[in-house]
């Protein structure tokens, strides 16, 4: 096996980098990192608000769920009158279908939400996906998904928005400019001076490559550990099937906390 020298992975990385675009979620979330102002950039084109104002922009926010599929958002975000958005980049299409819309904004409302609210005191929320195909097939640049009712054809009202992006667009207006960008290697032939500024900083900058770097090394490490615990928890649950049933002793077989292993037999039997 070749091993390469830490010169030779430098380069491998700062060749990866600069291949990046914004359309790679790793890249994105680097991008928008905490960076109120290029989240607000991204949301007013989309949503054609101008008096948008945001307070508060996070990046792989992981909202668990102990009784099925949890999350990672790519961004979260909230403006000022306490609407809040997750905003999602998939160059997958089958990662961006009507399903997982529904589950994000599903999961999104239970992190939102506490005891004893009012259930009109429930924020509005808007899911947004950015999908690198015309996902809906309709032709359009954007797609704005309401609950109606049927009969009548009015908004149901429940303040949940659902909203996909052609990252395929590429009209002679905002929308289309920002997919330019969304797909460009080189900051220099961005349209949005304050996004290209971003991506120049983490593809130039020995600050931005360095935080870059580490960015990429964390996910790698993160996704060896899922993976890890993927493999242990297929265990546990092959030990219950088998008939092992003392959680503690699953526990200590698999190396799994015990709320892990709860999780990974569930599927099959409540505990």
């Amino acid at each position: 096996m070749q091993v390469l020298n830490l010169e030779e992975k430098n380069t491998e990385r700062m060749e990866a980098i600069n291949k990046f675009t914004l359309m790679d979620d790793t890249f994105m979330t680097q991008v928008f990192s905490g960076d109120l102002e290029c989240t607000e950039e991204l949301l007013k084109i989309i949503l054609k608000r101008n008096d948008l104002s945001v307070t508060k922009s996070l990046t792989q926010l992981t909202i668990g769920n102990l009784f099925g599929r949890s999350v990672r958002l790519d961004i979260y975000a909230n403006d000022a009158t306490g609407k809040q958005y997750d905003i999602e980049v998939q160059q997958d299409d089958s990662g961006a279908v009507p399903e997982r819309a529904r589950l994000n904004s599903a999961l999104f409302d239970s992190r939102l939400t506490t005891s004893g609210e009012k259930y009109k005191e429930m924020p509005e929320t808007y899911i947004i996906f950015i999908t690198s195909n015309d996902v809906l097939k309709r032709g359009l640049s954007v797609y704005t998904i309401e609950r109606t009712i049927q009969e009548t054809g009015e908004l149901f009202g429940d303040k949940a928005h659902i909203v996909y992006v052609n990252g395929s667009y590429r009209g002679n207006d905002k929308v289309g400019w920002l997919m330019h960008d969304f797909n460009c290697k080189d900051y220099r032939e961005m349209h949005n001076p304050k996004i290209a500024e971003r991506v120049r900083y983490f593809k130039e900058e020995p600050k931005g490559v360095t935080e870059m770097c580490e960015t990429m090394q964390k996910i790698v490490d993160r996704e060896r550990d899922d993976a890890d615990v993927k493999a242990r928890m297929d265990i546990a649950l092959n030990l219950w099937s088998e008939g092992e049933h003392d959680l503690d002793k699953i526990s200590r077989t698999t190396k799994l906390s015990v709320e892990q292993v709860r999780r990974a037999i569930t599927v099959v039997q409540p505990v």
